[in-house]
């Protein structure tokens, strides 16, 4: 079996090509998140310098039990709904009356790429010049607001963010159903199939409202391939990692899963159409299922218990795997 670092560089792979529906950056997005219940998180200000907007961040986290501080700012231009922010940290100088400025020692530690949701829940990308914290990302949830200062959510067109959803899941069942059809034709086990014309039934499902919201059709219909070049690189780098054994076909299917949860939960949190909802359920749905159905194959074929693959997926991972499978579309 691959080494769990090889795993986790492929979800970091996955929830790079994550594609979010966002609101543009606005002033109303100034306040305190915090990343799950864990501890640490992001105050932000969108303050006005030389008379241009500046996204100011300061985030607090720990290392090895030590807690640390990074801090950023970048001017923007409103319209935008991500943004990098080169990162410092600082050392090197005293407390209160023994703080000496001179002494400050100023380090780009890296960048932070930071977008939101809504008006309620965003994501930070994060990527360290420093090998003790890495690259990865985090769920952000907004715990303070600005008194007095509102966060709109139409900037960007409810009706767009439907319709790049829908281009995209087309795509991303696609590439689920394909890699299935790889490993079935590597392994021959059945669920590699059945589970592969689940996602055909699902890719229907999102072409029908492609239809219904006169949205273009973009996938090639040539199993493998894919227009989105994110997508084309995220397959191959599936099918790599389930290249080797069974047991790896079966962590990157639930992988897969994992990753599809994700993105139907991202698209659901900005859309309204009650109709793209509920087909957005029925496809979690449906992965909910697949998910359940990887993981047993695995754990059956090793003797392992499965472990999560998206560590903020954990608590619903835990309560997926610990549930029945469920009547999807009722």
């Amino acid at each position: 079996m691959k080494k769990v670092s090889q795993t986790l560089v492929f979800t970091g792979l996955l929830l790079a090509f994550s594609v979010n529906a966002n609101i543009q950056l606005q002033p109303g997005v100034s306040g305190a998140w915090i990343a799950g219940a864990s501890g640490q998180g992001i105050f932000v200000n969108i303050a006005r310098v030389n008379d241009h907007p500046n996204f100011v961040v300061a985030w607090y986290g720990y290392l090895n039990g030590e807690q640390i501080w990074l801090v950023g700012a970048q001017p923007f231009e409103y319209g935008i709904e991500t943004l990098v922010i080169p990162m410092t940290i600082t050392s090197g100088t005293g407390w209160d009356t023994n703080f000496v400025e001179s002494d400050v020692i100023r380090t780009d530690w890296g960048t932070v790429t930071i977008d939101f949701t809504n008006c309620s829940i965003g994501t930070m990308q994060y990527s360290s010049n420093d090998e003790n914290y890495g690259s990865g990302s985090l769920s952000l949830t907004r715990l303070t607001n600005t008194d007095g200062l509102s966060c709109h959510e139409d900037t960007g067109s409810a009706d767009t963010i439907a319709k790049q959803s829908l281009a995209f899941m087309r795509e991303e069942e696609k590439m689920a159903r394909d890699v299935y059809l790889k490993f079935n034709q590597d392994y021959g086990q059945n669920v590699f199939s059945n589970i592969a014309s689940s996602e055909q039934t699902h890719m229907d499902a999102v072409l029908n409202l492609m239809n219904i919201y006169n949205v273009d059709d973009t996938s090639t219909g040539v199993e493998g391939t894919f227009n989105n070049s994110d997508l084309q690189v995220l397959y191959d780098a599936l099918i790599e990692m389930g290249s080797t054994s069974l047991e790896d076909a079966y962590l990157a299917s639930a992988l897969i899963e994992e990753t599809d949860i994700r993105d139907l939960d991202d698209f659901s949190a900005g859309i309204t159409a009650t109709d793209i909802l509920a087909t957005y359920e029925n496809l979690n749905c449906g992965s909910r299922n697949h998910l359940r159905s990887y993981v047993s194959k695995y754990e059956q074929l090793t003797g392992n218990t499965y472990q999560v693959q998206i560590p903020e997926l954990a608590t619903q991972v835990a309560e997926i795997l610990s549930s029945t499978s469920e009547q999807c579309g009722r």
